[in-house]
């Protein structure tokens, strides 16, 4: 086996596995934690995380997909770069936290959260982007481990906390939000500790970087909006139309589905960084191993989906009779976040080269499809019609991302010879 095979499936292994710890965490407590909050503080709490979910990329300006490009092309301006970035995302935090407390109570009246949270989610979507900026750092110096221990040691803090809420002091959902403004201010004090120390965060302030920030980074807006909204919408609309014990009940299935999307975000957290580096080099034979990595992904990824489904009975049995619905839409779900991350394999190729508007236009798309579908089947079908309105969307997007990028750039698709041995 190559070196290189031999880097990326060690990266892989690494990441997949402080995924899966990070992930496996609050899943093994769902059954504990289900015991102690109702379906409809489930509700709320699902509704408030859609609420940061829609935050991140507005105050961020997608800052820790940028930096990835600088980092790659420029990488003797980074420490500049991530300064000027993150003093442009804290102006942007401000402003949106005025918008909040402004709107406070119309959000309120939609979502069930209550007002004093509302105010305060653009801080704690501040403190998850200044998080992800240290990781996407790690990520491309290729420093997995670094990266798992530091996401593993703060959900382990999140959870510690959460559950000293939750079951001594007896706290509802706002125990858990609780939690993660705790461990997340946490970690966003160590992580710019560590970015100065490593002279990433230098007193350095230039507009050329807060200019090409909003360039690459505002037209992906709408497409991490988009893509949130293909996540979230459905949750949005169960709660309407059926209330917040029903979105509980399909938020817990959403969680156990997505089971799926932790495994292909592991795949794409080394996928990335590898594409980038084989496009930068140009050659025909580092296209062919992209090529062929990504067939066999699709095919592992199915195979995969597929025999966690096998298992959703026994996952199910420790969830308590209220959720026990939920198992109705896991397959769904997985196949959705399967066909994520499909798309997420081709689409690298418009943020290598800077064209996010292109991917911008098609998660918009596929968002409105997303709610509409969820409009038109959830008071058909409850949150089963939900669940098949999400997998849908993902395979759409999944479609036509794949079938905009062969314009973009020309990849051997169709060439069988990159299967035999060099």
């Amino acid at each position: 086996m190559k070196p290189r095979k031999i880097s990326m499936i060690h990266s892989l292994g690494i990441y997949t596995i402080s995924n899966v710890i990070n992930s496996a965490i609050p899943f093994l407590l769902l059954p504990l934690l289900t015991q102690y909050l109702s379906t409809s503080d489930y509700g709320i709490l699902t509704n408030f995380n859609s609420l940061i979910a829609l935050l991140i990329p507005v105050v961020s300006m997608n800052l820790m997909t940028s930096l990835q490009v600088v980092f790659v092309k420029r990488n003797e301006e980074i420490g500049s770069y991530i300064s000027s970035g993150m003093l442009a995302m804290l102006a942007l935090t401000l402003l949106f936290t005025i918008f909040l407390f402004l709107f406070k109570k119309l959000i309120a009246s939609h979502t069930g959260i209550p007002e004093s949270f509302i105010i305060f989610a653009g801080i704690y979507a501040f403190y998850q982007n200044v998080v992800e900026v240290l990781l996407s750092v790690w990520r491309m110096e290729d420093r997995a481990f670094s990266f798992g221990v530091f996401r593993i040691s703060r959900t382990i803090l999140e959870l510690v906390i959460a559950l000293v809420l939750i079951i001594i002091f007896n706290r509802t959902f706002d125990g858990s939000i609780h939690a993660m403004s705790f461990s997340y201010g946490i970690a966003t004090i160590i992580t710019l500790v560590i970015l100065y120390k490593n002279k990433y965060l230098p007193y350095s302030f230039e507009w050329k970087h807060v200019s090409f920030l909003f360039s690459y980074g505002a037209p992906l807006v709408p497409h991490v909006l988009a893509s949130v909204f293909i996540m979230y919408s459905d949750k949005l609309v169960i709660t309407h139309y059926e209330g917040l014990s029903s979105n509980g009940i399909y938020s817990v299935g959403f969680m156990v589905g997505q089971v799926i999307g932790l495994l292909q975000n592991s795949f794409n957290q080394v996928w990335s960084p590898y594409v980038f580096n084989h496009l930068k080099a140009g050659s025909l034979a580092a296209k062919k191993s992209i090529v062929k990595w990504t067939y066999l992904y699709i095919v592992v990824i199915l195979l995969i989906t597929f025999l966690f489904y096998l298992a959703m009975p026994l996952v199910f049995y420790f969830l308590g009779k209220s959720f026990q619905q939920g198992m109705t839409i896991v397959l769904w779900i997985s196949l959705g976040f399967a066909f994520n991350g499909m798309y997420k394999m081709v689409s690298v190729y418009f943020f290598y080269y800077e064209k996010t508007q292109f991917i911008a236009f098609i998660s918009v798309t596929t968002a409105l499809i997303n709610i509409l579908l969820a409009l038109w089947l959830v008071p058909k079908y409850s949150f089963l019609g939900a669940s098949i309105g999400t997998m849908v969307a993902f395979f759409i997007q999944f479609v036509f991302t794949w079938i905009w990028s062969t314009r973009l750039i020309t990849m051997p698709w169709h060439e069988w010879k990159i299967w035999k041995k060099q």
